[in-house]
């Protein structure tokens, strides 16, 4: 099950155009800057990036392994319950000092 579960981890994240995105916009130029200084710093970023996004998306799973009791315990439905109402209850605020911009143009 474990096996499978990283399959499916690994193919969604070389399906995920976010890194295409970020690639393209962001690492690739921070990449061709440092080439411009010196191949180490190029080198050093593609490192250090690496490193913190395995190990923040290992800790994110470690987390959420940790939290199954939690989420399936009667405090979370209540938390979660309690976010919605406060949600709505900004919404509604929002809500009405769009309405009360939009009347005043």
């Amino acid at each position: 099950m474990k096996k499978e579960a990283l399959r499916r981890a690994v193919l969604t994240n070389f399906l995920n155009p976010h890194v295409c995105v970020f690639w393209i916009s962001v690492g690739g130029p921070i990449i061709l800057r440092g080439l411009m200084v010196h191949v180490s710093v190029s080198v050093l970023f593609l490192f250090g990036f690496f490193v913190l996004v395995v190990s923040s998306k290992a800790g994110i799973a470690y987390a959420v392994d940790r939290s199954k009791a939690f989420v399936q315990s009667d405090y979370y439905s209540y938390i979660v319950r309690a976010l919605g109402i406060v949600l709505i209850l900004f919404a509604l605020i929002l809500l009405i000092e769009g309405l009360s911009i939009l009347s005043s143009v």
